[in-house]
Order: C-alpha cells, then structure tokens, then sequence
C-alpha cells in the first residue's frame, strides 16, 4: 500500500509529516455517512480540537471500531492538507475533520476488476425491482457529478450508472455530494448501447436528458412525459459533448426542460439557452419520480 505525505508549510517550525493509506473524505457529513454506511475502511481521522461537531464525530468512530485512529492537528494543517491532496481548487471547507479512507470504485457492469474480484454486477440483484436509474454519460466535472449525485438521492434515486469518460469516486464528489456518494450504489459501464438494449427486451423505458435531434425517435418537454409504471433509465451527457448518437438512438423518448425566458419571439433575447447539467438532472428526475404511476 503506496502512503503519501502531506506537510503544512505556513509555519516552518510547525511542519508535521501526515501520512495518508488511501483517500481523503472531508467534511462532516461525508465522513459521517461513510462511517454510517461502513463500505470504507477507515484508517484515520484528523480533526482539530476547536471544531465540537468535529470532535463528536471523531470519538463516535473510534467508539464504534476501536482500530480507527485519532490524530488532533491545527485548522492550518487542515487547510494544507485537503489543498494538496485537492488541487481542483485552492480552498476546501473541511468544518474542522478529514479522514484517510479506503478508496470507493464503481461496480463494473459488462468487464472485469480482477484486483477486486467482491466488486461484481448481476442484473437480479442489482437492478431488477428498481423504479428509476440514473446513466451519467462523459460528466467529468467532479463539482457537477457531486451536486447530481446529491440531487438523485434527495429524490430517491439510489442506483447510478457512470459511462463514457468518468472521474473517479473522490472526495470532492463526496463532499459536494453532501455524502450522498457514500450511501448509493454506483455502477460502471464501458458498452451502454448493449447494455440498454437489454434494458429495453427487459421491458425498461429509457429516456434521454437532450434537446431536439435526429438521432431521436420522439423528442417532447420534460411536462409532457411520465415514468408511467415501467423501471425507467434516465440517460443525461455532458454539456459540451452531449450523449453520443448511438447511445441515443436506443431511447424511447427525448426530453428537455423548456426555457421560462420572455423571448420566444426573438430567440436574439435569450441570453441563457440551458442550465447547468446538475440543475436539470434534479428538474428532470423530481418530475419523473413524481408522475410515476
């Protein structure tokens, strides 16, 4: 197991050496949830002594699995610590407890993790009974992935599928996830077209989060559609690339979120022509989830 040492430099005298076994979750609610759903082994809990939710947390873990170990150090050390092992941005609101974890990998679906031969997928246990699915396509911002993951549990969802290019299941994802990370199932695929083909023989209705295309059979706004009582996927891409043409072509149905904007007669009015993929990932399963039959 390869450790990784993090030092706080804004005090020459107080450097301290940290050494890090596997993934840093930060946060309150990330670490509590990842403690609550005990799918991570945890190796460590820093936390400064000045934080009292911090400190609750800290001793409840240690209380629930005495090999987890404490360590106090400053909020300083803190800072310099998610800094380093986060470099998408330079400031992390820790509230005062990050905790050195096991690292969290998406079940594979339609290949192989020989490394970690427990992580497998089987339809009739997995998926079979489920109401609602989410299949994120190519979202790779870990800010985007995070705030869907948070929505889509809010709401009920429970089971995502992460295909095309996909970050991997940090921290940070946990964090703006609000923790919801720790407490879902999440899936991997590297097929999609195959894998919703199956869906479909299996009776599913998949729908794809997209505007007007060609690609589509039938394309309607979000308000004129309904889960009815079928197990429905909900398929949403990125917002540059979008979903690819292949993928969408095994969609029942498109749809989109209208814009509420006064400019439907000069199109040249409306300054903002979408929302953020987030946004519409919670727009769109809320309705979803809300007209099932």
């Amino acid at each position: 197991r390869q450790k990784s040492s993090y030092y706080n430099r804004h005090n020459a005298k107080k450097d301290i050496l940290i050494e890090v076994q596997g993934d840093l979750l930060y946060g309150i609610h990330p670490v509590k949830l990842a403690i609550k759903a005990k799918r991570r082994t945890i190796h460590k809990i820093f936390y400064n002594k000045y934080s009292e939710k911090a400190v609750e947390l800290a001793e409840s873990a240690v209380a629930q699995n005495a090999a987890v170990k404490m360590q106090q150090i400053s909020r300083a050390n803190l800072d310099e610590l998610t800094r380093l092992a986060f470099r998408y941005k330079d400031h992390h609101v820790h509230q005062g407890i990050v905790a050195d974890v096991s690292k969290m990998y998406p079940i594979p679906i339609d290949y192989k993790m020989p490394q970690f031969p427990e992580l497998t997928y089987d339809y009739g246990r997995d998926l079979e009974g489920e109401k609602f699915v989410l299949l994120m396509y190519n979202i790779l911002d870990p800010m985007n992935v995070g705030a869907m993951l948070r929505s889509a549990l809010y709401f009920g969802v429970t089971k995502v599928i992460l295909a095309g290019d996909r970050q991997d299941l940090s921290g940070m994802i946990s964090k703006t996830s609000s923790g919801a990370l720790e407490m879902m199932s999440i899936f991997a695929l590297r097929n999609p077209v195959t894998f919703l083909q199956d869906l479909k023989e299996k009776n599913w209705q998949i729908l794809a989060l997209s505007t007007p295309n060609p690609s589509l059979k039938d394309t309607r706004q979000l308000n004129q559609v309904g889960s009815g009582d079928k197990p429905t996927i909900l398929v949403i891409g990125s917002e540059g690339i979008g979903i690819p043409a292949e993928v969408l072509q095994c969609a029942d149905t498109g749809i989109y979120i209208p814009s509420l904007q006064q400019c439907r007669n000069d199109p040249g009015e409306c300054f903002v022509d979408s929302v953020n993929v987030s946004v519409a990932t919670g727009i769109a399963i809320h309705h979803l989830v809300s007209t099932r039959s």
